[in-house]
């Protein structure tokens, strides 16, 4: 490699660094806001839940730490009456008060709960 070719790598490698030094606390602060947003939007959800997103009745799924997709998808369902087996009632009507904001911020906030990058 000659060092213009060194000189050119070494300089995009830099860029490159500097980019992502400079969005990362962006993106991070922007993560942590929505992580807090999410919790006080799954204050009604945690009623049966858990405040931690395990639940203490078998009746009831554990929330924390599940996929967003996964968590989104149902909510989603939920709306649609496309789940309506066991306590699917109670969770439609629950459901039906959330915007696709809600959605996603309640998601996100169920699927960092408890994982080492929580925010």
């Amino acid at each position: 490699m000659s060092f213009n070719q060194f000189k050119c790598h070494s300089l995009a490698a830099l860029s490159i660094l500097a980019v992502t030094a400079a969005f990362s606390p962006t993106l991070l602060a922007s993560e942590n806001e929505q992580f807090n947003i999410g919790k006080q939007k799954a204050k009604v959800c945690m009623t049966c839940h858990g405040a931690d997103g395990i639940s203490t009745q078998d009746s009831y799924p554990n929330l924390r730490g599940q996929k967003m997709g996964y968590l989104i998808s149902s909510l989603k369902d939920y709306q649609a009456r496309e789940r309506t087996s066991g306590l699917a009632v109670l969770m439609q009507q629950q459901a039906d008060a959330l915007s696709a904001q809600d959605i996603e911020d309640i998601a996100y906030f169920y699927s960092q709960l408890g994982s080492q990058s929580q925010p």
